[in-house]
């Protein structure tokens, strides 16, 4: 970067901020973070859906009704913190009885969130530089805050059921993808979850990345979908679920729209 920009920071165990040196990670990873704006851009984003499909300037970019579009349901989605269905490119999620459309951005300690609300005409957005454990939070507290003292809607997460150890046990273990592993655990009074990458990740490349995040707290959620919440730390209100397979048993766990597989345990 060769202008003055707010840089990403990550937090050491220690409680240290140091800066995120990598902001951007290789080409094939602009998908996931090779956009670069500000609150003033996103407004404006913002401003052109809210609108009908004109620029600033009155150029047609859109048909009103295409643009729209954008903003119907194209897929369900399942116990997501990300949204209850998604339209093209926006997350769908109804609050307190009012629908919006977002999207969100997460890249070396740097968060970002876009949230509308098409039937008040208003938009937010929140831009943070520091994490992994601050950054969704602080997003998270800002958007609450807007829609409930600007607009009267209250966003809450649902309660988790008191601690089950039988259902408890059915989850514990390690999942994982192509980077990360996540780990379930109990003390026998709670869940955690453990969020890491995979130490051969970090050692087959000199790219910067982000730090692990330590166990948090981990509710299971009421009803047979086999869904979770996240009740402390940087994941804090983040939802998810447990898949299984045709016999019943567990062979995955969904975390921001990612699906992790169980990894086997072979018990003695």
């Amino acid at each position: 970067m060769t202008r003055r920009f707010a840089v990403g920071h990550n937090l050491a165990e220690d409680g240290t901020l140091s800066v995120a040196r990598q902001w951007k990670g290789s080409r094939a990873n602009n998908p996931g973070a090779g956009g670069v704006s500000s609150v003033a851009d996103q407004l404006r984003w913002a401003r052109f859906h809210l609108g009908d499909g004109r620029a600033e300037d009155g150029a047609r970019v859109l048909p009103t009704d295409v643009l729209q579009q954008m903003k119907e349901q194209t897929v369900d989605l399942r116990g997501s913190t990300l949204g209850d269905a998604f339209g093209i490119c926006w997350f769908l999620r109804d609050v307190d009885g009012v629908r919006t459309v977002g999207h969100g951005g997460t890249a070396n300690g740097q968060f970002a969130e876009l949230l509308i609300v098409p039937a008040r005409n208003f938009a937010v957005v929140t831009l943070s530089n520091a994490g992994p454990d601050g950054g969704l939070a602080f997003n998270q507290a800002v958007v609450r805050w807007t829609l409930e003292h600007y607009l009267g809607v209250v966003d809450r997460d649902p309660e988790p059921l008191p601690f089950d150890d039988a259902r408890a046990r059915e989850v514990l273990g390690s999942y994982e993808n192509d980077m990360m592993t996540l780990t379930i655990a109990t003390d026998g009074t709670g869940l955690t979850v453990e969020c890491g990458i995979k130490p051969e990740i970090r050692a087959a490349t000199d790219t910067e990345l982000p730090p692990d995040l330590p166990p948090a707290d981990l509710g299971l959620l009421p009803g047979d979908a086999d869904e979770y919440i996240v009740t402390s730390g940087g994941l804090k209100g983040q939802r998810g679920f447990f898949a299984r397979d045709e016999s019943g048993a567990i062979t995955g766990l969904d975390l921001a729209g990612r699906l992790f597989k169980r990894v086997p345990t072979t018990f003695e």
